[in-house]
């Protein structure tokens, strides 16, 4: 297989200015060079991780590269290999056979494949082990195994000993090597690389300013810089001298030397191999082009159906196992649930202590909308990069992705608000009445899915985690404000007033209040002479909510749940937007 990359740089910044080169099958190419050189840039290119902005041209045994086809023979493994904490490595490597592998391909096949790519990468032993608690040396296996799973021609990484020891680093830089020996053709970028690992490599690609000034065998390194006068010390590493010249430390007119004397270089090759390619001459073929090995890919992709399966009950799994935002939740709000309980015990019915109960009935709003919130803001984050990785290694849709995440939240969205309802309602003594607790949960459900849908916006839109949880709460002071608890309508200034109608709390808190005091409930029990509130018509009054719409009674709670239906399905739609976009803005 080979990868031909003629001329790319970018628009706005050169970052990769006029370079070419070949990577063949069936060897180990190390993309070496300083930081800032334009390693990552270039693997993100060839990877098709990144080509917005790009000029050029990127040819796959001498056809131009067809992006989408390209994706599905190919995996890119990121310098960060952010995976699913809360999953085993078996488990995720299950979740990729299902995604990959032909849907009627049985399940013993798929777990005898798993098996051997786990014994050939040494992890077999930790199979049914968490990611969380692997070591990161582990990780960088268990990200690389995840991709092997259809047995791509094709691997890209970017920094693969990032963070490792000598001992972690070479047994991942072997494993290149004999994956590359089996076929493939592997491309990695290394910053700083050991003299053990310098030589493991087959042929190395020389970057210094976004120029080449190499490549070629490992072997050929030190004689080309010896034929430029630069000689490498005795006992020195190849690879730190070659870094050492790149970054500039031999003199700054070095590189541009360099540049030159490598496009010279290769001109010459070009001319040499015109000529052995003419008529008459006794070498047949064209030598700079090597035959592909066959590598036998054994994907068969997944339907979408299948797809969503997988997500949705890898998501769910997830969600089940965070001791943090989900065990954390439950005796949270259960707690919370009974201290509110306790600290507005019996009230409910009280006409003397209408404004404790309504108070009590915001506060349970308020807590459970960014208990909903927060969660979600804090942990989408990181599932946005594992998406991002996956999509665009070929393992999903976003569409399936996405309807998955969102289905799998749904039913802790609606427990979690139940057994707080449940738990303050009952001990507050609000009216026990059947279709009162119904709207009640009903309400609350709702708001907390609008909240959660806002969080998935804000981690979607937000470039990183903490300018998400700063901005997770702000967004909440003016929809609280608006809701019609704080400031009723009428004191609102005249030109502010529309924003009541997109504040979603309005119609939470509205729909709340008519819930416990709506629908002709009668008179409330007064144990003094005198009651503020002898009837729930006047708490209705004095909370500037009107029952009736579209002239029918108790129709207005019902148009209150509607109004939230459509906050939620609106805002999810958003953030599939947004998500689009983002990956869209990549390419």
């Amino acid at each position: 297989m080979n990868i031909v990359l003629i001329r790319w740089f970018a628009d706005y910044k050169d970052i990769i200015k006029d370079v070419s080169g070949k990577f063949k099958s069936g060897e180990l190419v190390g993309v070496l060079g300083p930081s800032g050189a334009g390693k990552s840039t270039l693997i993100n290119v060839l990877a098709g991780y990144r080509t917005k902005f790009a000029d050029g041209s990127i040819k796959v045994n001498g056809v131009e590269r067809n992006l989408r086809q390209f994706r599905k023979m190919s995996c890119y493994i990121m310098q960060d290999d952010v995976l699913l904490p809360h999953l085993t490595v078996m488990e995720s490597m299950m979740v990729s056979a299902n995604l990959h592998l032909k849907e009627n391909m049985p399940l013993d096949d798929k777990e005898r494949l798993i098996k051997e790519i786990l014994i050939n990468l040494g992890l077999l032993e930790t199979a049914d082990t968490r990611l969380s608690e692997v070591s990161g040396g582990q990780r960088k296996r268990v990200a690389i195994a995840l991709e092997l799973i259809n047995n791509p021609p094709l691997i890209f990484l970017d920094e693969p000993t990032s963070g490792l020891d000598s001992s972690s680093a070479y047994q991942c830089i072997s494993l290149m090597r004999t994956l590359a020996h089996g076929g493939r053709t592997v491309v990695c970028t290394i910053h700083q690389p050991s003299a053990k690992l310098f030589e493991m490599f087959d042929k190395l690609y020389i970057l210094a300013e976004g120029n080449c000034l190499f490549q070629g065998p490992v072997a050929q390194l030190v004689p080309h810089m010896s034929r430029e006068g630069l000689e490498c010390p005795k006992y020195h590493n190849p690879a730190d001298f070659i870094i050492e010249v790149a970054a500039g430390e031999y003199g700054e007119d070095v590189i541009p030397k360099l540049v030159k004397a490598w496009h010279v270089h290769m001109a010459e090759e070009k001319r040499r191999k015109s000529l052995e390619m003419s008529p008459g001459s006794d070498v047949s073929g064209d030598s700079s082009v090597s035959k592909s090995s066959t590598v036998t890919v054994a994907t068969g992709g997944s339907p979408r159906s299948v797809q969503f399966v997988v997500l949705f009950k890898r998501a769910f799994q997830s969600i089940l196992r965070d001791r943090v935002f989900t065990h954390l939740r439950v005796v949270s709000i259960a707690a919370v649930g009974l201290l509110i309980g306790l600290l507005y015990l019996g009230i409910g019915n009280d006409a003397n202590k209408v404004f404790n109960n309504t108070g009590c009935l915001f506060f349970s709003l308020l807590f459970l909308m960014f208990t909903s919130l927060m969660p979600t803001v804090l942990t989408f984050p990181m599932e946005k990069l594992v998406f991002i990785r996956e999509h665009l290694n070929n393992w999903y849709s976003l569409k399936s992705y996405y309807l998955a995440k969102t289905m799998a939240d749904v039913p802790f969205q609606i427990l979690f608000p139940l057994i707080y309802c449940t738990i303050v309602y009952f001990m507050t003594e609000q009216p026990h009445e059947g279709l009162r607790y119904t709207q009640f949960v009903a309400i609350t459900i709702l708001t907390c899915l609008v909240a959660q849908s806002i969080g998935l916006l804000i981690g979607t839109v937000a470039p990183s985690l903490p300018t998400a949880v700063y901005v997770a709460p702000v967004t909440g002071i003016p929809v609280l404000l608006f809701s019609g608890f704080f400031v009723n309508f009428d004191t609102i200034p005249n030109y502010m007033q529309w924003l009541t109608y997109v504040s979603y709390a309005r119609y939470s808190w509205e729909g709340t209040v008519l819930s416990i005091y709506g629908n002709n409930r009668g008179p409330l029990h007064c144990k003094q002479e005198r009651c503020i509130f002898k009837n729930s018509d006047d708490v209705l009054d004095a909370m500037d909510v009107e029952e009736s719409a579209f002239y029918l009674e108790g129709a207005k709670i019902y148009f209150d749940c509607f109004v939230l239906l459509l906050f939620f399905i609106a805002l999810r739609l958003a953030a599939y937007l947004v998500l689009r976009y983002k990956v869209k803005s990549m390419h």
